[in-house]
């Protein structure tokens, strides 16, 4: 066994919704902890999804999703031989870190940032570089980022918005580092909240057409409502396209996903529904936030970031009043996600209550 897999530790799922309840005695329970959508995919999905013949059960999938990848061609405006497809982005993590790290190269990170950067950097016997956020707003600090540059640096991962502070960086910050940055580094930009952004020119998609080196990853599982059916894209050009279509599994999505993920990609107008829901839901919270003195990071995305001191134990005290959050990231700062407007108006009486204010 690899030594850098034997020093992994697994990874703690949030318990199911049941078992909570029934352990606190609760009638209902807001899982907020995850990032999920509260209002679920389209019901196009759903038809789509009962739409598939059982006469394809016996059969592999088509294993260039074209039905899903002219749809999301034409939804990004990118050329479809960009597109690799993978189970959620993480598949496509775990491609991408195979194809690019070598034993002995390293990658840079903000700090904090998603978790599986890291891990699969570690899996592959590289190392990761933290650098830390900017303290007082939790942007990336990419001149820092530069400086840590080595001659085994392979890869730089920015998630924007960011997990899990849900900070944005512009497209002009994120152009200006990529015109300084080496061409044989690689730049990740996961754009897994991106659909939330309710800033203008939100994603570097239309620049992977400029930059070899550039990579941008999306998934279907936050804005979408499709956490629970595993569909992800990266948008990328060769060399890395060609790698990345030969190390990935020949049918790693099945006829049920290409088709459920196609409905929701073409269903716009539900999808964009619901992320006003979460503007505006977004703004009330911070607007509590700002009024109650929390420090936080000003979120584009559907969580935020909050800072409170001892977070097991508020999170402890959240779960106790039925509500499900992240508190395994920090040891000071809480991620919360955005839930229905309902469960958002008790979650600030409990979040008071659960910090003593």
């Amino acid at each position: 066994m690899k030594k850098t897999v034997k020093a992994l530790a697994a990874y703690q799922a949030e318990l199911p919704v049941e078992t909570v309840k029934a352990k606190y005695g609760l009638q209902h329970l807001a899982r907020l902890s995850a990032n999920e959508s509260v209002y679920g995919p389209s019901p196009k999905v759903a038809q789509a999804v009962r739409a598939v013949s059982d006469d394809i059960l016996g059969y592999y999938p088509d294993g260039q999703a074209t039905e899903l990848r002219e749809a999301v061609a034409e939804l990004n405006h990118v050329d479809p031989q960009h597109l690799v497809f993978g189970a959620g982005a993480d598949e496509l993590i775990e491609l991408l870190t195979r194809v690019v790290l070598e034993p002995g190269s390293n990658i840079i990170i903000p700090n904090p940032t998603f978790g599986e950067y890291a891990m699969h950097a570690q899996i592959e016997q590289s190392t990761t570089k933290k650098i830390p956020v900017n303290v007082d707003n939790g942007h990336v600090d990419f001149d820092a980022i530069l400086d840590a540059i080595d001659d085994k640096t392979a890869m730089v991962w920015i998630a924007n918005p960011n997990n899990p502070t849900g900070v944005f960086e512009t497209t002009s910050s994120i152009k200006r580092f990529l015109d300084k940055l080496p061409a044989n580094i690689t730049l990740v930009v996961d754009e897994a909240y991106y659909d939330f952004v309710d800033e203008p020119d939100a994603t570097v998609a239309p620049l992977v057409a400029e930059y070899t080196n550039l990579v941008v990853l999306r998934t279907l599982s936050k804005a979408y409502g499709l956490a629970n059916l595993r569909v992800g894209y990266g948008i990328m050009q060769d060399p890395l396209y060609s790698a990345m279509q030969a190390v990935r599994l020949p049918y790693n999505l099945s006829t049920y996903q290409i088709a459920g993920g196609t409905a929701a990609v073409l269903d716009q107008e539900y999808l964009k529904k619901n992320v006003q829901r979460f503007q505006v839901e977004r703004q009330k919270f911070q607007d509590f936030l700002t009024k109650n003195k929390f420090k936080f990071y000003e979120s584009q995305a559907n969580f935020i970031w909050i800072k409170v001191g001892e977070t097991k134990k508020v999170g402890q005290k959240l779960l106790e009043q039925g509500f499900q959050v992240n508190d395994r990231l920090n040891p000071e700062w809480i991620r919360i996600a955005l839930g229905t407007p309902e469960d958002n108006a008790e979650l600030k009486l409990a979040f008071l209550k659960a910090t003593n204010k």
